[in-house]
């Protein structure tokens, strides 16, 4: 995105380091940022200074806290009477959180665990990059062993009001690095050197290690994130006795040094634990680039204290995974022992399973089956010229091929997918704007989608939550594929526009029906009903897409015995509420059965005991169901209000508001009903969670899978 220089400008690590990207497009918006660029007064390093204008706005910010201690919150506030308050960043960082933890496939074996971070903590991090930003860039640069790490401070108001996302050759990067400049604000930092483990494989200094060395080990860490001791930041950035003598003591926090600010603010984050931090945001990367380096710094000088020389092997890091290069097989073995001891000290270790040793050349087997890919996609999607005859089933089997034998079907899927996606749009896009005939154009269309339905194919039998990304961002581009047809007439572009939708209909169905049978998919599902909602697209199944949908749902609520249990199955209830409501898609006894499911998941998630109240502020699942519900424009007021007139929430607008102290249940439901009809008003709208489709082009875009974990 692009961003204008405001009052919140410092904060702006709210937009791109604080959000997982395989949250749902609904639930990726900026509107936290957004909200507060609208009512911020004064931010300085203590806090934010707001204006607040509807009782949609107090009850945000008593969601986000930050408060000092004693002070309640005014009943009312409008845009004729506001109220100022402020969120005060020592508060916010001192406050125990709890994170929603949600699902994701990596394929079909396995899982990742994601964490949604509480919005007090998003901005205490947000606090971390706009306070200590000159720091987080010299202790992640110390080690020169890293492949990919922040170098800069990346520009934000670049091209603003340029009419341009992208430069005509930056369509599909994502993120900045020091070599290459995007257009738009992608992420808080530009990285050295790569932005992508894709791009090391490809580079010159890869093909220069080839052949300076003989062998290669690469080493991965196991469940990094989930070993990392946060108080071993501060022992990264400073000494850890300096670290455990001031454990606690957040209440000055702009004064406090970086290790024990970040320390506090990742262990606040994730229910105030120590061991393990939370996973998703691109803050965790950063937190765990900075201990990496110094540890990369202890193994130098453990090697070279081992006597080994410097010039007889080299080991290089991205992220937590580690390549030592030697010429000599007794010299990588004492290296790699010196790494894994080094690790082990810090409480981390190795996967022995994914220890592989090379031989030059280095090339794996994926990197000879992309190359092989290309060269199929370079002789069977010409720029010009007659269209080469390879049909659906042979694109199929070419797509497919790339796994066999592979040493890594996820890395291979995925990577087979990129390459497919950026050639199909440069494919289609330079040949659409040469048809001059509805044949033409039909024929081409045709052609095209015989790579997309590859690509469905090949994300259905080896699926990841970043995969469904990929495809349903090639779907949405082929449904917009009619406008590059500027020769043909609009009727005939309405007639292409309609084949095409006949496609996107049959391709979404069959996602959605294998993915519904399947464990581990929710958001996978979430991606494809939001292109179904963006699209307009009614699918003749939806009665039978719906039960399946229902079915997925009560047998994840069944799971939810803790609130670190996976609540993937929020956002899918979300995203089924969207679709499956709107334009009356399914049967009223369908609708029911949606909302008798949503009630019962609001008696669990804002039940008096969902979470230890004494101990933790809040939980993100909590935060995010009250607000995503609030604007709900499919349900009606009084249904909006029996989902969330429950004990926990009636019970926080008591003890955060100041109502009137006697009967203060009555007037939390009244100020609660206020709120909702307020949400009629879409003036007033805080977009928590997308409702409507008409950002989903940029949301789309903005969601590249960035960072894997």
């Amino acid at each position: 995105m692009e961003l204008a220089r405001s009052e919140i400008t410092r904060l702006r690590a709210l937009i791109t380091e604080c959000l997982p990207f395989e949250l749902p497009f609904e639930a990726s918006t900026h509107w936290l940022y957004d909200w507060l660029e609208e009512r911020a007064l004064n931010v300085n390093k203590k806090r934010i200074k707001v204006l607040l204008k509807s009782r949609k706005d107090i009850l945000l910010l008593a969601l986000i806290g930050g408060r000092e201690k004693g002070n309640k919150l005014p009943i009312f506030a409008s845009i004729e009477e506001p109220r100022r308050a402020a969120i005060q960043a020592s508060e916010v960082s001192a406050s125990w959180q709890a994170p929603a933890r949600f699902v994701v496939r990596r394929d079909q074996l396995r899982s990742r665990n994601l964490d949604l971070l509480s919005l007090g903590s998003q901005i205490a991090v947000a606090y971390i990059y706009a306070n200590f930003k000159d720091s987080l860039l010299y202790y992640s640069s110390r080690a020169h062993s890293s492949l990919r790490h922040p170098s800069r401070v990346n520009q934000h108001g670049r091209m603003l009001g340029s009419g341009a996302a992208t430069g005509p050759n930056e369509q599909n990067r994502y993120v900045e690095t020091s070599s290459r400049k995007l257009n738009t604000y992608n992420s808080f930092f530009a990285y050295e050197k790569y932005a992508f483990i894709g791009q090391f494989y490809d580079s010159p200094r890869w093909h220069a290690l080839e052949a300076r060395w003989t062998y290669l080990r690469r080493l991965d860490v196991s469940n990094c994130f989930a070993s990392i001791y946060t108080h071993s930041f501060a022992w990264s950035t400073g000494t850890d006795l300096h670290s455990k003598s001031h454990l606690g003591k957040v209440s000055d926090f702009h004064r406090l040094d970086l290790g024990r600010a970040f320390d506090s603010v990742m262990q606040r984050s994730n229910w105030g634990e120590t061991h393990g931090i939370c996973v998703g945001p691109e803050a965790s990367r950063v937190f765990a680039e900075i201990i990496f380096q110094k540890m990369d710094l202890e193994i130098e000088d453990r090697v070279a204290a081992a006597g080994i020389d410097r010039k007889s092997y080299e080991f290089l890091r991205y992220v937590d995974d580690y390549f030592v290069y030697s010429s000599d097989k007794s010299t990588l073995e004492a290296v790699s022992r010196i790494l894994e001891s080094v690790l082990a000290s810090h409480g981390f270790a190795l996967n022995s399973t994914k220890t592989v040793d090379y031989v030059t050349p280095f090339t794996t087997a994926i990197s000879l089956k992309k190359a092989n890919l290309k060269a199929f996609l370079k002789r069977s999607l010409p720029r010009k010229g007659q269209l080469p005859r390879f049909d659906a089933r042979e694109v199929g089997v070419q797509l497919k091929s790339l796994l066999l034998d592979a040493e890594n079907d996820a890395a291979a899927a995925g990577s087979a997918l990129s390459l497919v996606e950026r050639e199909v749009k440069r494919f289609a896009k330079k040949r659409a704007r040469k048809c001059s005939n509805l044949q033409s154009a039909q024929e081409l269309s045709r052609y095209t989608w015989g790579y997309i339905q590859g690509m469905l194919h090949q994300y259905l039998s080896h699926p990841s939550a970043t995969s469904a990304i990929k495809v349903v961002r090639t779907l949405r581009y082929y449904w917009n594929i009619t406008d590059n047809f500027t020769e043909l007439s609009s009727s005939e572009r309405r007639h292409l526009h309609y084949e095409a939708s006949e496609r996107l209909h049959f391709a979404i169905s069959k996602a959605i029906s294998r993915l519904a049978a399947a464990s581990g998919t929710e958001i996978e599902i979430c991606h494809f009903l939001s292109l179904a909602s963006a699209c307009n697209l009614d699918l003749a199944s939806n009665e039978e897409l719906a039960t399946a949908v229902l079915a997925k749902l009560e047998t994840e609520l069944q799971l939810l015995r803790t609130p670190k249990s996976n609540q993937a199955f929020l956002f899918l209830m979300l995203s089924s509420l969207k679709y499956f409501l709107d334009n009356k898609r399914v049967s009223p006894a369908a609708r029911s059965a949606f909302l008798d499911f949503a009630l019962r998941l609001s008696e669990r998630i804002l039940s008096r005991d969902f979470i230890p109240a004494a101990s933790v502020r809040g939980q993100a699942s909590q935060e995010y169901f009250v607000l995503a519900v609030l604007e709900c424009k499919f349900l009606t007021s009084d249904e909006r209000f029996k989902l969330l007139a429950q004990p926990w929430l009636l019970e926080f607008i008591e003890q955060e508001i100041a109502l009137p102290t006697s009967k203060e249940t009555k007037f939390a439901k009244r100020f609660l009903r206020r709120c909702l009809s307020e949400a009629e008003n879409e003036n007033f709208n805080l977009n928590a969670f997308e409702w409507g489709v008409s950002d989903f082009d940029r949301i789309l875009y903005e969601k590249e899978p960035q960072f894997i974990y």
